[in-house]
C-alpha cells in the first residue's frame, strides 16, 4: 500500500487500487488476468481524469493524454506477448510502478491542482 497520494478522494482511490493491482501483478502465481485487470481499471481510472481534463478545459490536456496513451499501449503490448516468465514478470512490475509512481507523483499533482482550484468541480 501506498501512502495517500491527493486530495481529490476518487482520484486517491483509483491510484490506490492500480498500485494493489501492481501488487497482485508482483506475485509469483500472476498472470495475464491480472495484467487484463490492471488494464482495464487503468482504462477507467485515464477516462475519468481525461473528462475532467475536457470538462475543466485543462490547458496540458494533450501532453497528460499522450502520457496515458503511452501506458495504454506498453500494456496492450505486454498482453499480446504475456508474461509468463518469473524474470520477465518482476522487471514488469518494476518498470509499470515506476512509471506510475512518476505519474502520479508528477503530473497527475499538476492536475489536482487545477481541478482544486476550478470552479466548478
Amino acid at each position: 500500500m501506498i501512502p495517500r497520494t491527493s486530495d481529490i478522494l476518487w482520484q486517491d482511490a483509483q491510484h490506490q487500487a492500480l498500485f494493489e493491482i501492481l501488487d497482485l501483478l508482483a506475485e509469483p502465481d500472476s498472470d495475464n488476468e491480472v495484467l487484463q485487470r490492471l488494464y482495464e481499471y487503468t482504462e477507467i481510472h485515464f477516462r475519468l481524469e481525461e473528462h475532467y481534463m475536457v470538462t475543466l478545459d485543462y490547458p496540458d490536456l494533450e501532453t497528460h493524454r499522450e502520457s496515458h496513451d503511452r501506458f495504454r499501449e506498453e500494456i496492450a503490448c505486454l498482453l499480446e506477448g504475456g508474461i509468463d516468465e518469473p524474470g520477465f514478470r518482476t522487471a514488469v512490475t518494476i518498470f509499470l510502478r515506476e512509471w506510475l509512481q512518476r505519474h502520479v507523483f508528477g503530473v497527475d499533482k499538476d492536475l489536482e491542482a487545477f481541478i482544486l482550484a476550478a470552479d466548478a468541480k
